[in-house]
């Protein structure tokens, strides 16, 4: 289950470099950059640091430089083998300031990240630029930005560039930016009241940097903010807000939003463009009216043609009613243009921006040639089309308002994770002798690591931790997808936002905040959404060239109807009574221009991948990324480890047999369990459990299971053993003493005395026996062979290069491991197992699984070959399940590695996916969604090409010649507003998957059952 592992293994790991504790300069010989701190006096005003930050860019070897007139420092960063510090100070110096060096320490490595919330991102393109203004700024690693999610998560080095600078390089590019957060998971965010100038931010700040743990400190006066950046091992948030509050100001948690900004901004959008559509409606309905009803209805038509002016008053109230949409309400399109005009680039903002203007200025300067012609005694009918810029920025923003709608519930299953964490806890205060003294109710943002926290019946656990007292039963599946309470008692692990069913429980954290599995979920859920597929690409390519595309066809579209008018191409009749060669050209260009939509192909992808990976997490499959989930559509071959994986992972002995006569069973098992007492092989587990469990007396049952319990952690009777050294896939050798029992006594083991013996013992397979020189006899080989017959392992106890005896141990399968096989072979693919364990075993096993391909007798390090030989001899995907340390390489070299969730930490770092669960049941599943999800990209893609190829021929006037039809641009505006949210309506349709039907209840029901097993 997931609480037998740490979910932190699922993130990148950054490192801290530790500082020089007195603070003294550092060796730099070895280049390098380093920072140094300097004091500066006589800065007075502004312009004193800012020549200071000046002098400092301009010398060689500078990578950053920041001065401070408050704190009346500097920080530099330079690269030592270019310059050196004296020379940073007489450069100051030099200036008339007085400068002195108050400690350097070299530039760690260490990798941050930070999350911007980021606006005004319509389209691919907009993505693109950002993306390429972050790629050239010095310490950036990583740049992943989300059209749909409206973020940005930034890989960066803290020493060579600043959250602040990455604001403000997206800033220039013409977007709206907000930090969501910067750093490690252990950041707090504080509100600071009672500052009142900069001598208190840096009391502050001074205070903080001095408590134990705190890393990094961040205090602005202007925002009374301040950012802490510390170990959650030393410090906590009521520590630190405490420290504040004891320099006499007032301090409270800001809420942290990181996790819930997307909803928030999501909501945000939502009612922007809704504002938009209520306004625009109030004066394009009128409009419409005036343009397309009234202007039709003989006797209300003469009071319209009714003249003011020299203008009529149907042309004076359409130009009064659109100005407003066109310049008020359809700014934003205006500015969106302005910005990527501005970066070289055009967007979806361009075309609409271009259309609306042009509908809106022809129609002015119709009215404005109608009147003159007027006054010169020349009266034409009206050949403006106010409605058209309207009505286009009227259903455009409709659009936008539908599309942030369904957006927002692509990312619904990360919303239903946040709303698992409470929102407060009950903190106990506890004494030296561990009595419960008071109890408070805090914000849960307020625990810290160490914290007893009482969790009653029914209630939400707060954090990770440690039952310390209480048995009770816990509803995981919320977290895990496990529909069965799972059963807690002292010394077992819980898992913050899973729920308390029966009695109380007092849980000692040890994950808060951001570091729970809650919040690392949600995390990793959120990065891979992020992510992009390589699929992705495709469409990215056709984004950055569409619009100058539609801008030559639209210009192209309007020419040629424009000259094929002017050439009498066409019967004149074709042009509407009213209209001219050069109306009658412009709106079919405008129509081109509004009804092409790069909007629809550039969510393609990243919407159904939200919905996607939300819909795998509420299924139990947390998927790594989105190239992950493209590569799991091209598997072909499945290799499965079998222990652990294929199996329960509890192997247990089922038979023991002594070789040597005479030589006492319960000396046979000390000797076992002292040289197996230090592996983590689950063959050496199951031979320790079964000697624990005839040397050690059976404790008290469990109130809640029934079933006795035995106390793993009491390793008194185990001998000491020396010298242990565990061969991957071999064994296990060490120097044990012989030390016979007395009768009556089997549990108490007397003290080895100098007069024991001790005998180095060798425990494991054939294959430690032979290379140790011990001969197998005829008996010890009848019996292995008998024993692996029934699919059994034998492990071997040898002393004095004598096999003492034998042990046989069986691990049972997991109950749906027969019927998972069987699915995966009727889903076209190739299923191979692979064990270290002997070939006899190893084909009975695979016999019972139906599976042909056996790779048996393989030693940890050649899991990974045995993968890269399939790769390379088949050309095919190949995926690996596994769940062990000795899985992890192997996990790594598939083109898909997926891990059971009971595996280790290791292993599930190494994959790609991550089953929360046991039941090899999802494995199916996450392939079967994989594959669903790819379906669905496939079919928005072909929707956004066929849109386009059929709706700009359209839109041009392909049918005008045959059907007379012309598309009104306002029409053509609202198909492609349309267009985008029926993307996102096809991938929200992926929240209707069904996992696929249980084949436990499939092997079940089937008449014959064994005829599962077919060949391949």
């Amino acid at each position: 289950m997931l609480d037998r592992w740490s979910i932190r293994g699922l993130l990148d790991r950054s490192s801290t470099a530790r500082e020089n504790a007195d603070g003294s300069a550092r060796d730099t010989s070895t280049g390098g950059d380093t920072t140094v701190t300097m004091s500066i006096s006589g800065m007075s005003c502004g312009s004193c640091s800012v020549a200071i930050q000046n002098a400092l860019d301009r010398l060689p070897g500078i990578t950053n430089a920041s001065v401070g007139l408050l704190s009346n420092s500097a920080q530099v960063t330079f690269k030592s083998e270019e310059i050196e510090p004296h020379a940073i100070r007489d450069t100051i110096a030099e200036l008339g300031y007085g400068a002195e060096v108050k400690g350097m320490q070299p530039v760690s490595r260490e990798r941050r990240v930070a999350r911007i919330q980021i606006g005004g991102m319509t389209c691919s393109a907009c993505c693109a630029a950002i993306e390429s203004a972050l790629d050239t700024l010095p310490g950036v690693t990583n740049a992943v930005l989300s059209l749909i999610q409206q973020q940005a998560r930034i890989e960066y080095h803290p020493n060579l560039i600043t959250p602040e600078q990455l604001l403000r390089t997206i800033e220039e590019a013409g977007f709206e930016t907000r930090l969501l957060g910067s750093g490690d998971d252990s950041t707090t965010r504080l509100r600071v009241g009672g500052m009142t100038c900069g001598s208190c931010s840096s009391a502050i700040e001074g205070a903080l940097k001095g408590a134990d743990g705190v890393r990094g400190v961040s205090v602005s006066l202007i925002t009374s903010t301040a950012e802490v950046q510390y170990d959650s091992a030393l410090v906590g948030a009521r520590d630190i807000i405490g420290v504040v509050t004891g320099l006499g100001y007032e301090a409270s948690l800001l809420q942290n939003d990181e996790l819930s900004a997307g909803m928030s901004e999501r909501e945000k959008e939502k009612r922007f463009w809704r504002q938009k559509v209520i306004w625009s409606l109030l004066f394009s309905v009128p409009v419409f009216l005036l343009a397309m009803v009234f202007s039709y209805l003989p006797h209300v038509k003469e009071g319209l043609n009714t003249s003011v002016g020299g203008f009529t008053v149907n042309e004076l109230v359409q130009w009064i009613l659109t100005t407003p949409v066109q310049f008020i309400i359809g700014w934003h399109f205006h500015a969106g243009a302005l910005r990527a005009l501005r970066r070289g680039t055009a967007n979806m903002d361009v075309l609409v921006s271009l259309g609306t203007n042009a509908a809106y200025i022809y129609s002015v300067l119709s009215a404005v040639h109608r009147r003159s012609l007027h006054e010169q005694g020349i009266d034409i009918d009206n050949m403006g089309f106010f409605e058209t810029s309207a009505l286009l920025i009227t259903f455009i923003s409709l659009g936008k308002y539908l599309e942030s709608h369904a957006k927002g519930r692509t990312s619904q299953a990360v919303t239903e994770l946040l709303k698992l964490a409470p929102s407060t806890a009950m903190l106990l205060t506890r004494d030296e002798s561990g009595h419960t003294t008071a109890e408070e109710e805090v914000p849960v943002d307020l625990v810290q690591q160490g914290d007893f926290l009482k969790a009653v019946a029914g209630a939400k656990i707060p954090a990770d931790g440690r039952v310390v007292e209480g048995r009770s039963y816990v509803d995981e599946s919320m977290v895990t997808g496990e529909s069965k309470p799972v059963t807690k008692k002292p010394g077992d692990t819980v898992i913050s936002g899973t729920v308390n069913s029966t009695g109380p429980m007092v849980i000692q954290a040890t994950r808060v905040g951001a570091q729970t599995t809650l919040a690392q979920i949600v995390r990793l859920v959120e990065r891979a959404q992020m992510s992009k597929a390589p699929i992705q690409a495709v469409a990215d390519r056709i984004s950055a060239v569409f619009v100058p595309i539609i801008l030559a066809v639209s210009f192209a579209t309007w020419l040629g109807w424009f000259v094929a008018g002017k050439t009498g191409a066409f019967p004149r009749d074709w042009i509407p009574v009213g209209s001219n060669d050069f109306l009658f050209a412009l709106l079919f260009g405008i129509a081109v221009l509004v009804i092409a939509c790069p909007c629809a192909l550039a969510l393609a992808t990243p919407t159904a991948m939200m919905v996607g990976t939300g819909v795998a997490a509420k299924n139990g499959i947390l998927i790594k990324g989105a190239d992950a989930l493209e590569r799991a559509t091209r598997v072909k071959i499945a290799i499965f480890d079998k222990t652990g994986t294929l199996t329960k992972g509890k192997p247990t002995v089922t038979d023991t047999h002594i070789f040597q006569r005479g030589f006492p069973e319960e000396e046979f098992l000390h000797l076992a369990a002292a040289a197996e007492a230090s592996s983590e092989h689950p063959l050496g587990k199951a031979v320790t459990a079964h000697a624990r469990l005839w040397l050690r007396p059976a404790q008290g049952g469990d109130g809640l299971s029934g079933e006795g319990d035995h106390d793993d952690s009491d390793v008194s009777w185990i001998r000491q053993a020396r010298d242990a050294e565990t061969l991957a896939g071999r064994g296990v050798k060490a120097w044990v003493h012989l030390s016979p029992l007395l009768p009556g006594q089997l549990a108490s083991p007397r003290p080895a005395s100098s007069s024991h013996t001790r005998q180095r013992i060798v425990i494991g397979n054939r294959k430690l026996m032979a290379e140790e020189g011990i001969a197998i006899s005829r008996e010890v080989a009848d019996y292995m062979r008998e024993q692996e017959g029934q699919g059994a392992t034998c492990i071997l106890l040898a002393a004095a290069l004598t096999v003492i005896g034998a042990f046989a141990i069986k691990d049972p399968l997991k109950p749906e491991a027969v019927g998972v096989v069987s699915a995966l072979r009727n889903m076209g693919l190739q299923c191979y197992m692979v064990t270290g364990d002997n070939w006899t075993t190893a084909r009975i096993v695979a016999a019972e699984l139906g599976i042909i391909n056996v790779m048996a007798e393989v030693l940890p390090a050649g899991k990974a070959e045995k993968v890269r030989i399939l790769q390379q001899t088949h050309k095919k995907g190949v995926a690996m399940v596994g769940d062990g340390v000795n899985d992890s390489p192997a996990l790594a070299q598939a083109d898909l590695g997926i891990a059971i969730g009971s595996g280790t930490d290791i292993a599930i770092e190494a994959a790609d996916y991550v089953l929360m669960r046991s039941d090899l049941e999802d494995v199916l599943t996450a392939l079967d969604l994989s594959k669903t999800t790819f379906r669905r990209i496939y079919y928005n893609y072909a929707w956004a090409f066929i849109y386009n190829l059929l709706m700009v021929p359209l839109a041009a006037g392909v049918l005008f010649p045959p059907l007379h039809f012309q598309l009104p641009p306002w029409v053509a505006g609202g198909a492609m507003a349309m267009s985008s949210v029926s993307v996102v309506c096809s991938s929200l349709l992926l929240r209707r998957y069904r996992r696929p039907v249980s084949v436990v209840k499939s092997w079940l029901l089937a008449a014959e059952p064994r005829h599962l097993i077919t060949q391949p």
